[in-house]
């Protein structure tokens, strides 16, 4: 993935193959989240903002995956087969994850997209008390492309695996930190929170939210992880709040606080727009090389 190249959007069953495409891995010295080496101070903001949003070097977490994603395979709910089928060969790290693996998961440039596949598969069909008042928990629930567009279980539509597989253990306390900032997190491509998980990124991000709170993850941790995930998941969007805030503000984007840019008012398809990208444009404030605004389902 280069610089100017923008993450894949919401799935539909139609784009599904699409996003699958061909990927590839290369092994990382990545910084840890919250260590100092992870993001630096740009001489030029304009020039190096990339690279503090989507560190070339990656974003090393705490967070394993263990065996829930075994779990999921065990259950119908992924099937590598089908995964391989679409990109060729899988790197080792994605194929260790079939059966159980203590590797740390690193968000870069070459692993955002199977690490998107992967938590999608979580996110959708991990078993969590919330789940029952989940906006997507209706007789709609086979239409939407987090459910529909999942066609990596052995079943064609994945909403037969809404909320069925024990693949994650959270206490009740987990659970309620977790629904916590799922409800006060969003994305870019859509104005739905992240526990409104009606497309792929919304069930990844829940699934790495669950993921990172049953091992021990507090709330500070978790807001952190999942502003690197959406990083590199919408590197052009994000590039672009990094630039807003250095231009307008003065602050650069390891100055600021990943519970306030994820929030709805910065993370949010509308409020992305408004408040990031149309106050750039009138200012004619542009990052070299990139163009285009917000993603849409």
């Amino acid at each position: 993935m280069t610089h100017t190249s923008r993450a894949a959007g919401c799935a539909t069953r139609r784009q599904f193959i699409g996003l699958l495409g061909a990927f590839g891995f290369a092994g990382v010295a990545a910084p840890s989240l919250a260590g100092p080496a992870s993001w630096h101070q740009p001489a030029d903001p304009a020039l190096d903002v990339y690279e503090q949003v989507t560190p070339s070097a990656g974003v090393r977490t705490s967070i394993a995956f263990n065996d829930s994603i075994a779990k999921l395979v065990a259950a119908g709910a992924f099937d590598p087969q089908k995964y391989r089928g679409y990109g060729g060969p899988l790197p080792a790290w994605v194929e260790r994850t079939f059966t159980s693996s203590d590797d740390s998961i690193v968000f870069s440039r070459e692993t955002a997209r199977h690490l998107l596949i992967l938590l999608w598969a979580l996110g959708l069909a991990n078993k969590a008390a919330f789940n029952a008042k989940s906006p997507i928990a209706t007789v709609s629930i086979p239409g939407f492309a987090s459910t529909g567009g999942w066609s990596l279980g052995r079943q064609d539509n994945g909403y037969v695996y809404f909320n069925s597989v024990e693949a994650v253990s959270l206490t009740e306390r987990q659970q309620d930190l977790v629904l916590q900032v799922a409800t006060r997190t969003y994305r870019p491509c859509c104005d739905n929170s992240t526990f409104f998980q009606d497309c792929n990124h919304g069930s990844a991000m829940l699934g790495l939210l669950q993921l990172a709170a049953s091992q021990g993850a507090t709330a500070g941790d978790l807001y952190r992880t999942a502003l690197a995930a959406n990083a590199y998941w919408f590197p052009a969007n994000y590039a672009k709040t990094a630039l807003y805030f250095a231009h307008f503000h003065l602050v650069t984007w390891r100055e600021l606080d990943p519970s306030l840019i994820l929030g709805r008012k910065f993370s949010s398809g509308s409020g992305w727009s408004r408040n990031v990208d149309q106050p750039l444009r009138r200012a004619g404030v542009a990052l070299p090389g990139l163009s285009g605004g917000a993603q849409g389902c």
